[in-house]
């Protein structure tokens, strides 16, 4: 149904076929791609207007900002959120013209970026809500400015899928850690490297915006009026001259625009893999090496940005390094990825928080809580070598829940036998299976997640890239991670 006809119905909100909407959107981002992976600048810059003044663009903007994303709730400045579909039609007969839009300031909120201190916390020296640690800013954009945002991001993206090097990983469409990780992965198996490791410093809050703006020839006052709306921070307004609101959803473009020619500046010398602000270079020689940091640094600062010194390191494959929550190294023969031993121990700190602050839950509830936490921390490591850690995350989790069952009934007078009778029953050679004996619910183990090879290699693909090849590619794709998914 065309959306002119769905204007017509009285509640035509819940009438939509979003999937057809997404993939009229999607095919002109693939007519924007083609025509930047041609070079045809006019040809670009005029599908790139028709694309964020489509009716289309605008609605599944709205969607996805009011109704698909979880900061639907949260609020800018103006206070106003749309959660109904009432509201939702009410918004849609804004103009949301990327030449007229007028930004509201963004309010900052600062959101903790450490751990909680559990030993702390359980013992009863520092209350939950009281912890001290660094934390790190977040920015509250309005709903309207949101949506803004999010229709401008929709041409940019097309347009610069075709352009940004293959290395550029973070935030692309397609794309995710786990590609990043196996492209780094086919660089080491080739051979011996030199491998530097390291982090920008305070990247979307250093980052010129001069950087960003001098190469946009196509929505350039739109995205200075974002960059310049200024930001509220506890009820006093300051100015921005530098850096990215994290948060909006134009700043993962933007932050890759920005970072985009590093593999050109590197040249044969080097490859580069970038996930926002975490970075690997390989060479393969020490003088390889030291001819690229001067190249690097002066690449980085000429966009305000610098390494953080006390996480920037060379190292070779044999030491190893960490790097997205992946610990890569190669002892002997084989080349390892495990999940790296400082997540794992910030996820049992979790878990550990988790069962303390719900020593009362009825089981069942308990076990609902637990298991897609405990799922999706497997899933994400589930194409590493992480055997051993899923066995030892799961001792000790089994340990944490033994003591949760102990302690309900240490007043009771309860013996271990009647508690195991209670919580646990034997499945096949299982004997400690923590299982709600009228419905069978059970808890979940890390090591019951399938460990699986990771089969893909993007290189330099797009699932923006309308060419028949790699649109099959892209859909084997998502049959293969449905599939996995599901196993």
């Amino acid at each position: 149904m065309k959306i002119e006809q769905i204007y017509r119905q009285n509640d035509w909100w819940d009438e939509i076929n979003w999937s057809q909407l997404e993939r009229d959107v999607r095919r002109l981002q693939g007519r924007i791609y083609r025509a930047s992976k041609k070079g045809d600048k006019k040809g670009v810059k005029n599908l790139m207007k028709l694309l964020v003044r489509s009716e289309s663009a605008k609605l599944l903007a709205i969607y996805i900002i009011t109704q698909k994303n979880k900061g639907r709730t949260t609020p800018g400045i103006d206070g106003e959120v749309y959660l109904t579909s009432e509201d939702r039609m009410e918004l849609s007969k804004e103009d949301f013209d990327y030449r007229t839009h007028k930004f509201q300031p963004v309010l900052r909120r600062y959101i903790p970026k450490a751990q909680e201190n559990w030993r702390e916390v359980i013992h009863g020296r520092k209350k939950r809500n009281n912890v001290k640690s660094e934390k790190r800013p977040l920015g509250l954009m309005t709903i309207k400015d949101r949506i803004m945002t999010t229709i401008i991001s929709f041409a940019l993206t097309a347009k610069w899928e075709a352009r940004l090097d293959p290395g550029v990983m973070g935030f692309r469409p397609g794309r995710s850690t786990q590609d990043a990780i196996q492209m780094i992965y086919s660089e080491l198996i080739k051979g011996d490297k030199v491998i530097l490791d390291a982090d920008i410093n305070k990247f979307f809050d250093n980052i010129r915006h001069d950087t960003i703006l001098d190469r946009l020839d196509v929505f350039h006052g739109v995205i200075k009026r974002c960059l310049k709306a200024g930001i509220i921070d506890n009820g006093k307004r300051h100015k921005t001259t530098k850096g990215i609101v994290q948060g909006s959803p134009v700043s993962p473009i933007l932050a890759n625009i920005a970072l985009h020619g590093l593999q050109q500046v590197l040249g044969t010398d080097g490859s580069a893999v970038v996930y926002a602000d975490d970075l690997i270079v390989m060479t393969k020689t020490k003088d390889a090496m030291r001819r690229i940091i001067p190249k690097m640094a002066k690449f980085l600062k000429d966009r305000g940005l610098s390494l953080k010194r006390e996480k920037t390191r060379i190292t070779d494959k044999r030491q190893g390094f960490s790097f997205l929550g992946f610990t890569i190294e190669q002892p002997r023969q084989k080349l390892y990825v495990k999940p790296q031993k400082e997540k794992v121990k910030r996820f049992l700190d979790h878990m550990r928080l988790i069962i303390w602050a719900n020593k009362q839950m009825e089981q069942g509830r308990f076990i609902a809580l637990l298991n897609p936490i405990i799922r999706g921390w497997a899933m994400y490591y589930r194409f590493s070598d992480a055997y051993q850690v899923f066995s030892k995350v799961d001792s000790e989790i089994w340990r944490l829940i033994w003591r949760w069952c102990v302690r309900r009934h240490k007043n009771d007078g309860k013996g271990k036998r009647w508690i195991y009778d209670r919580y646990y029953e034997k499945t096949g050679s299982q004997k400690w299976t923590f299982k709600v004996a009228k419905t069978g619910y059970t808890l979940s183990k890390a090591s019951d997640v399938k460990r699986l090879k990771y089969k893909f290699k993007v290189g330099d693909m797009s699932p923006l890239n309308p060419d028949p090849k790699v649109k099959e590619f892209w859909k084997r794709r998502r049959y293969e991670e449905i599939r996995y998914a599901m196993s």
